[in-house]
């Protein structure tokens, strides 16, 4: 691998339900669902609510028929916070055991360097064969580019971004979409792994990829 993954930059996981009311929702379980101790500040808007909780921050968004919980700074490792307890309990806010999840998502971005290769070089020599030849289309010179790659493997639905920011560092963003129709959300302990077992896809895919 000509890069390594420097560190975690976000992680979150998105429950999407056909529809959400959110005048239904309780905002004083909202801000009891970690623990008693732990008060987030609530922003409560006929579209949107968004709760962030400290110190990490961790924020959840409810609104637009999905939850999303985020972690949204560096860490070091996958699952540095629970995240799929908290979508647990998000879950059993927001839709009170009346109906299911239509799909549910994981995200994560990391920071990737190189201490050897030039990181826009790299992604244009992957994804261009002829990088004259575009140069002629476009009638310049192509400095950088940003791939994306949508796919499926198995029955899980990928999205996947990479984008140089400087000479010796990347970002990469995956997606892994579920669908997930007429049955509850799974499990906490089911989630965790998924949410590890489709992290260590995305780091053996870079991998493979750089």
């Amino acid at each position: 691998m000509s890069v390594e993954i420097q560190s975690i930059l976000s992680q979150n996981i998105t429950i999407v339900y056909e529809s959400l009311e959110l005048r239904f929702i309780d905002n004083s379980k909202l801000k009891n669902l970690l623990d008693e101790k732990t008060r987030p500040t609530v922003m409560d808007t006929p579209e949107m609510i968004v709760a962030v909780y400290p110190p990490d921050p961790i924020i959840i968004q409810i609104g637009c028929d999905r939850v999303r919980i985020t972690l949204p700074r560096n860490a070091e490792s996958i699952g540095s916070v629970p995240l799929w307890e908290i979508a647990n309990k998000c879950d059993q806010l927001v839709s009170q055991g009346k109906y299911f999840p239509i799909a549910f998502g994981f995200n994560y971005d990391v920071a990737l360097t190189s201490k050897t290769d030039n990181t826009h070089k790299m992604l244009k020599d992957l994804f261009i064969p002829d990088i004259e030849a575009v140069n002629t289309k476009i009638d310049g010179h192509l400095l950088a580019i940003v791939p994306r790659l949508i796919f499926t493997r198995n029955d899980t639905r990928y999205d996947l971004i990479l984008e140089s920011v400087d000479d010796y560092r990347i970002k990469a963003h995956l997606n892994a979409h579920f669908v997930h129709k007429d049955k509850p959300l799974p499990s906490k302990d089911e989630l965790e792994l998924a949410f590890r077992e489709e992290y260590n896809f995305f780091f053996m895919m870079l991998i493979r990829l750089l």
